[in-house]
C-alpha cells in the first residue's frame, strides 16, 4: 500500500492514491475528496496530483450557465 503525506493545518495525514475520487482547488487550499471523507490540504492542485500519480492534469473547461436577463 503506498500512502502519499499532505500537510494540513493541524497535523499531517497520509492518503492511499487509489481511493481519491476528486482533487478541488480552493481559494488558498486543496481539497481532496476521497469516499468517506474530504481533507483540505496546502500544497497546490498541481503538486497534489502529481504525488498521487497522475501524468496530467484534466481540466473542466465546461462554460457555466448564464444568468438569466430580465428584459
Amino acid at each position: 500500500m503506498k500512502l502519499v503525506k499532505f500537510t494540513t493545518d493541524d497535523n499531517p495525514v497520509f492518503i492511499n492514491p487509489d481511493y481519491v475520487v476528486a482533487v478541488k482547488k480552493g481559494m488558498k487550499d486543496t481539497a481532496i475528496q476521497t469516499p468517506s471523507v474530504s481533507y483540505t490540504v496546502k500544497e497546490s492542485v498541481e503538486i497534489v496530483v502529481r504525488l498521487l500519480g497522475a501524468e496530467e492534469v484534466a481540466r473542466d473547461i465546461t462554460p457555466a450557465l448564464p444568468k438569466a436577463i430580465d428584459l
